[in-house]
């Protein structure tokens, strides 16, 4: 059916390249199609009488025929006026030639029949004024007709075909009954369908008046249109009620400023605007109609707003005083501390200082105490520097129950001895309701205008100091360096956190391997190749990702891409080792932790078995008796559980009998003098025999030599891991060595296999 539509232009949606309409084109191409079907069966039914009878010519005309019908009907789309004349010219040519060619007069007479189809099939394809002028061009067959005249005398022909009459009467019985009755049926198809669109615009049109009536001439709101030059054409009843219009008003000479001054017609906000009429208030829009070249003017009565507007004027003035107050507190906020020191930076030139003091017990007391002793205790601390003998300027709060106030530049040479008189004057005992509780303050320090010339700068800069002060050190002076050093690492978390978000970070893994080079399992380590920042080392962005929060989403992405690698593994009949993944205390404190990490799994169908889980000694330290009961919940799930990087710091041999681990990972601090110090060598091999009586395996990190591999072999360890084996590897990489060398890194002379 496709096909059809396609080859005969059956759909009379659009026109031919011409611009003339599909339907048309479609009864052309059908005529033509028709016409050349039937001149090919004359052709192929008369060619071997012709020759018999030695009428070339009549064989010369049929082909002829034949070719130019095909010829047509192929030109026909592109060339349509064109192949319509000629198929005009080849009804003629085709009544001349039966004419000329036939001895039968009668018979000659009836083919001249042909043309009298001329007129009906122009009115069709070209139009009436075509239709006229074939019709009128006919009288020339009626007249032959008529007058009984023998045009074959002209061609000397004495002989024609025996069927002749067939041939002609039956191809005027096909032309009139097939060809052009299917050209008809197309056309009145296509008036039919004309028909259906007309009717669905004046539905359209009937849908609009409604639309009309609803929006506008029914409307509850005023509405007013006008032309381009802003005239007044119509409005609707609401309008003329509201505003008085009259009939008058409607002609189109009155502009719609003479009503409504405040309504510059060139000029009115694209949201419209407010204007005053008589003792009300209107919000007016304008909406532009462009098929209409017209405006229509919507009107609101906006009079209640306007008067609530006026009565919340007095409140806003009232409130403006209090924006400048802590509500919690009542006392001066930043705000106020930031407009004042503007207006001290603007009335004099002179330098000082600005200092954010704020107190390290501040969580403590909260916890113990609750918010509202926090408050209390920062209003007393308000008060004390209020009266502090140094008479601080400015005196305010800040940010997350911090004080910020100013001391003069005078105090540059002694800016030491004063802050710490300040503070010893806060971190006295503070005592109401029965409560006795002691703070201590730290202080941050920026001055004016060398770190900042406006109040908010110079302010975060000594709030960015602030950060610096510690136990040892009670205040700190901003520094442009450490500064730098805070705003590097704040930048690298905002760019982390995003490269989690679009899942930037890759997973390498590192081969743990036996004596032998065998790898018996893998280590996967986050790397990331930042955009912006290029290679980042884990030693940068991981303590980072503590920092700011971030290690625990950090987490979830590295354990996602291992369970995704593992099960491709899987289907790819890869070899399988289980794979140890870093687990953070932030991790380990997750209520969810458990169940994320099991969803992780159950997502990408990976046994528990397939992971190991190396938690940092902190995890153990945070909280003795929940560590203890997620490790068992761990390995009742399947997991195994590692301990890693042992022997950094402070570490307890008491928890290797205390918690239910599988491994412990030695860090590779305790490798450093294991060849030379004789102490070293008897602490490895003492944590590994206490391990073998706990029935602990010990796995060694940082092998980089052969000969501190060759030390710990003699000691009994068997699962190694360093550099000397392999460095961390790309999936990639990984894959090639596997199919290249299996899980063997050595080869037989203990070299490491690339």
């Amino acid at each position: 059916m496709n096909f059809l539509n396609n080859f005969f232009l059956l759909k009379d949606e659009g026109t031919s390249e011409n611009g003339v309409p599909n339907w048309r084109v479609s009864a052309l191409r059908i005529i033509l199609f028709s016409g050349a079907f039937l001149s090919l069966a004359v052709f192929i039914d008369t060619l071997v009488p012709l020759l018999e009878l030695h009428l070339i010519f009549t064989i010369g005309v049929t082909s002829t025929f034949l070719g130019v019908m095909l010829t047509l009907f192929w030109l026909s789309t592109r060339y349509y006026h064109f192949c319509a004349h000629s198929l005009h010219v080849m009804i003629i040519a085709a009544s001349l030639s039966c004419n000329l060619l036939l001895v039968d007069l009668s018979l000659a007479q009836v083919s001249s029949m042909f043309m009298y189809a001329s007129p009906l099939i122009a009115l069709m394809l070209l139009g009436g004024r075509a239709a006229l002028f074939y019709g009128i061009l006919n009288i020339v067959p009626f007249y032959i007709i008529l007058n009984d005249i023998d045009l074959s005398e002209l061609t000397g022909i004495n002989e024609q075909l025996p069927d002749a009459s067939l041939y002609i009467l039956g191809l005027i019985f096909l032309f009139f009954n097939i060809c052009i009755p299917l050209a008809v049926a197309r056309t009145i198809v296509a008036a039919k369908r004309l028909n259906q669109e007309t009717q669905k615009s004046n539905d359209y049109l009937k849908g609009k008046n409604s639309l009309y009536r609803v929006f506008f001439a029914e409307s509850r709101r005023p509405k007013v249109i006008v032309n381009e030059d802003g005239l007044i054409t119509d409005f609707n009843k609401q309008a003329g009620d509201i505003f008085g219009l009259d009939e008058s008003t409607r002609s189109g000479c009155q502009s719609i400023s003479n009503w409504f001054p405040d309504i510059n017609h060139a000029k009115l906000p694209t949201g419209g605007k407010i204007i005053r009429h008589e003792h009300t208030y209107q919000q007016v829009v304008r909406l532009e109609v462009p098929e209409a070249s017209s405006y229509v003017y919507e009107f609101v009565d906006c009079t209640q707003e306007k008067t609530l507007e006026s009565n919340l004027t007095f409140l806003e003035q009232e409130n403006r005083r209090l924006r400048y107050l802590d509500t919690q507190t009542n006392l001066p906020n930043s705000d106020w501390f930031e407009l004042q020191c503007n207006k001290l930076i603007s009335k004099s030139d002179r330098e000082f200082f600005v200092v954010v003091a704020q107190s390290e017990s501040e969580d403590y007391l909260r916890l113990k105490y609750g918010e509202s002793v926090i408050r209390r205790l920062l209003a007393s601390s308000y008060s004390r520097l209020k009266k502090h003998r140094q008479h601080p300027r400015l005196t305010a709060t800040i940010a997350l129950n911090k004080l910020v106030f100013i001391l003069p530049k005078t105090v540059e040479n002694e800016l030491k001895d004063v802050l710490l008189d300040i503070k010893n004057s806060l971190d006295k005992e503070y005592t109401f309701q029965g409560i006795k509780c002691q703070q201590s303050f730290q202080f941050g320090v920026a001055r004016f205008p060398k770190h900042g010339e406006t109040a908010d700068v110079v302010v975060s800069r000594a709030l960015e100091a602030k950060k610096f002060a510690s136990v040892n050190q009670f205040y700190h002076l901003y520094d442009t360096e450490n500064s730098e050093e805070f705003m590097e690492r704040h930048e690298i978390s905002i760019l982390l956190d995003e490269a989690i978000q679009n899942d930037e970070l890759d997973v390498c893994f590192q081969p743990k391997v036996t004596a032998d080079g065998t790898c018996v399992g893998l280590e996967a380590l986050a790397r990331w190749d930042s955009p912006v920042l290029g290679s980042i080392s884990p030693a940068i962005f991981i303590p980072i990702a503590e920092e700011y929060r971030m290690i625990s989403r950090l987490t979830d992405l590295i354990v996602q891409k291992v369970c995704a690698q593992i099960s491709l593994w899987k289907k790819n009949d890869f070899p399988l080792l289980p794979v140890a993944i870093n687990i953070s205390l932030l991790d380990f404190s997750q209520p969810d932790f458990i169940s994320k990490l099991v969803k992780y799994l159950a997502d990408f169908s990976v046994k528990p078995s397939q992971i190991e889980l190396e938690l940092t000694e902190t995890c153990l330290e945070s909280d003795r008796v929940n560590s203890l009961e997620l490790m068992n919940e761990l390995k009742s799930w399947g997991f195994k559980v590692s301990v890693d990087d042992f022997g950094v710091g402070y570490s307890s041999v008491t928890r290797l009998a205390y918690y239910p681990i599988d491994k412990l990972k030695l860090d590779r601090a305790l490798l450093r003098g294991i060849k030379t110090s004789g102490r070293q060598y008897s602490l490895v091999k003492g944590i590994f025999n206490i391990c073998s009586e706990l029935k602990i395996k010990c796995v060694v990190e940082g092998v980089e030599e052969k000969s501190q591999l060759t030390r710990l072999t003699e000691i009994g360890f068997s699962e190694f891991q360093g550099f000397y084996f392999s460095k961390p590897l790309t999936v990639t990489r990984y894959e090639k060595h596997v199919k290249t060398h299996g899980l063997v890194f050595l080869d037989k002379t203990g070299q490491q296999l690339s």
